[in-house]
């Protein structure tokens, strides 16, 4: 079998330090621009797949243009329906765009970093051509994730963003992480898992603001009102009970949260838990309610960036790719 006989494409190695001894490592695919292996000094920080596999539970997906769902794959385009594909037919819903099934090609690469470009072209549910690059830099305890996209069309295209990694610490149980989302409010949804409402967590089995053991939660919850930090960016964490944690950010775009979990995630042979915060720029269907949904005017772009940071249990978090380069 070679690479593009894979389901996910080409595979993509990523090392830091270059033309060094890889002290982290990454694996980007071409299909999706998926993230199927993150590790940082030996340590695996997500739940990946193998090559040879079908990414189940949207296993390290990339967003776009839209994440979550949109009610029924119907929005309305400025007094015109349009029909999306139904990719989560069970709910009969539209779920997480289009990115995931898009072959990319490399526009830049060195061994630390790879920019992968994928073309969005108009179909009737979606009538709007975009140029999306994913850029994936890696550096000592960190990746950072940006997606620039492009219309390169003659309307106003209507987008959104989200990522879908599931997080762990080495060998630690999932169950036994600890997981903090400080966010005032989230989302009610119906048993399609479709907004109806929204409510305050304070006081309730939602509230993660103040960490929350993982085994003693059952999710599939979006997020907003989030707290950001001073420098104006959205940080979420999973900690491990040895102080190991790590911090998936969001830039100011990433205003929203989704928080799953799962007990039946594929894990080699058999189930077992599974966590993921997915950093997200807007609510679920954003596309009919226009909730934080940007509008990239033809011509322009609009670029947003999140990440994933190891920190060790001495606290060291190590410097991003920026600083590296700064």
């Amino acid at each position: 079998m070679t690479e593009n006989d894979y389901p996910t494409g080409e595979q993509f190695d990523l090392v830091w330090p270059e033309h060094g001894v890889p002290s982290a490592h990454a694996v980007v695919t071409s299909v999706g621009a998926m993230l199927r292996v993150l590790e940082f000094g030996g340590v695996p920080v997500i739940q990946g797949f193998e090559k040879e596999a079908v990414p189940l539970f949207c296993a390290g997906w990339m967003l776009a243009p839209w994440p979550n769902r949109v009610r029924d794959g119907l929005w309305n385009d400025e007094g015109t329906p349009r029909q999306l594909p139904l990719t989560e037919p069970g709910r009969g819903n539209a779920l997480h765009g289009f990115l995931f099934e898009q072959h990319h090609t490399v526009v830049r690469r060195t061994e630390s970093s790879i920019t992968l470009r994928a073309n969005i072209r108009p179909t009737d549910g979606y009538p709007f051509a975009l140029t999306v690059d994913t850029t994936f830099a890696l550096a000592e305890n960190a990746l950072t994730v940006t997606h620039a996209l492009a219309n390169t069309g003659d309307r106003p295209a209507p987008a959104a963003l989200g990522a879908h990694p599931y997080f762990r610490i080495g060998d630690v149980p999932i169950p036994e992480l600890t997981v903090t989302v400080r966010a005032a409010t989230r989302v009610l949804v119906d048993d399609r898992l479709n907004p109806t409402g929204a409510a305050p967590v304070a006081g309730t089995a939602f509230d993660l603001s103040a960490g929350a053991v993982v085994g003693g939660l059952d999710l599939d919850t979006a997020y907003f009102d989030l707290e950001a930090g001073a420098d104006g960016r959205y940080v979420h964490t999973i900690e491990a009970p040895d102080a190991r944690r790590i911090e998936v950010w969001g830039d100011g775009n990433y205003s929203h949260a989704q928080v799953f979990t799962t007990q039946i995630f594929p894990v080699g042979s058999g189930l077992g838990w599974a966590i993921t915060v997915e950093p997200t720029t807007a609510p679920p269907d954003a596309f009919n309610s226009g909730v934080d949904l940007h509008l990239i005017e033809p011509g322009a772009s609009w670029t947003a960036s999140w990440g994933i940071t190891y920190v060790p249990a001495s606290g060291a978090a190590g410097r991003t790719p920026s600083e590296e380069t700064a």
